[in-house]
């Protein structure tokens, strides 16, 4: 991924990735370690690097697969069926969401991350960008990447809409599903009567974010329609993890929001629930070793 506009000044580095929209700034404490934060979106999570005598987790390569006349940018290493798909939230490129935990799922299984069209290094795709367009677009640029099914689909935020009408659409190809705290359609119905104060600043800040957020939020109403008529393919093993931290909304609504996640995987045959108390949204980033564990679950229980 490119990285624009490097700085250097004194104990202190500094760069740009335009193409994310996102910036990283950290201070060297010795020749081998940096601590810093990383901002995306309008998000803020502590990264920091440290010099290792090797890599760790298994090589991960990047390449573009057409989509339906666009070209998606995968990343994906491993191999062993089922393969793992990882889908991101709302305007996320797989390079901040999964860096922590797709080496890792490499190493015993065939794995995929990609952007989204309009987002990270993907091309623009059509409008509106619904959670139809997007799961086809996905199917297709993975049928031409030639990965085939049966897939272990891992949705993160928003992108449990996603990986669900997926799900529907190709439903004998799918065996098995990890949400990590997945947006909800009955908590959006309840958000729209209590907004939370921080709603005006969110819109704000997409105002200004490049265009393929833009696509995404102008679509959020049809994509969470699509999602609530979704159904799930019968017998798959399917794990929500849920945050119960998150300074994004207020204490009360995070309690719904769990609430409202609980419902919804009771509903599911064997459906398995875990609240993850010590995480904020990014339960991925922050307790990575847990949903490397869980997707392992999930893909040993389909194996």
């Amino acid at each position: 991924m490119p990285i624009d506009n490097i700085n250097l000044s004194g104990a202190t580095v500094r760069f740009e990735m335009r193409s994310l929209n996102a910036m990283y700034e950290g201070k060297l404490l010795t020749d081998s370690e940096i601590q810093g934060h990383w901002r995306q979106q309008g998000l803020e999570f502590p990264l920091n690097f440290k010099r290792a005598s090797k890599a760790t987790g298994s090589h991960l390569n990047s390449e573009k697969a057409d989509a339906g006349g666009h070209s998606l940018r995968l990343l994906r290493g491993g191999e062993g069926a089922p393969t793992v798909i990882l889908e991101g939230g709302f305007g996320e490129s797989n390079l901040a969401t999964w860096s922590r935990v797709q080496g890792e799922i490499a190493n015993f299984a065939q794995v995929v991350s990609y952007d989204r069209a309009g987002l990270g290094q993907s091309d623009p795709g059509p409008k509106p960008r619904s959670a139809e367009q997007i799961a086809l677009e996905l199917h297709t640029a993975l049928l031409n990447a030639g990965i085939k099914p049966p897939y272990v689909l891992v949705g993160h935020s928003l992108g449990g809409y996603f990986v669900r009408v997926f799900g529907d659409k190709y439903p004998r190809e799918v065996v098995g599903m990890v949400l990590i705290d997945p947006s909800q359609e009955t908590f959006d119905d309840w958000l729209k009567a209590h907004p939370e104060p921080k709603e005006k600043d969110a819109a704000t800040q997409i105002a200004k974010a490049p265009q393929g957020v833009r696509d995404e939020y102008a679509s959020l109403d049809s994509i969470t329609d699509q999602a609530r008529k979704t159904h799930l393919p019968p017998g798959i093993p399917v794990t929500l993890l849920t945050a119960r931290q998150d300074d994004a909304i207020s204490s009360g609504a995070r309690d719904v929001w769990t609430a409202k996640q609980k419902e919804w995987i009771e509903k599911i045959p064997g459906g398995r629930f875990i609240a993850v108390e010590n995480s904020g949204h990014f339960i991925q980033l922050q307790q990575p070793q847990l949903v490397i564990e869980v997707i392992r679950q999930v893909v040993n229980q389909v194996r």
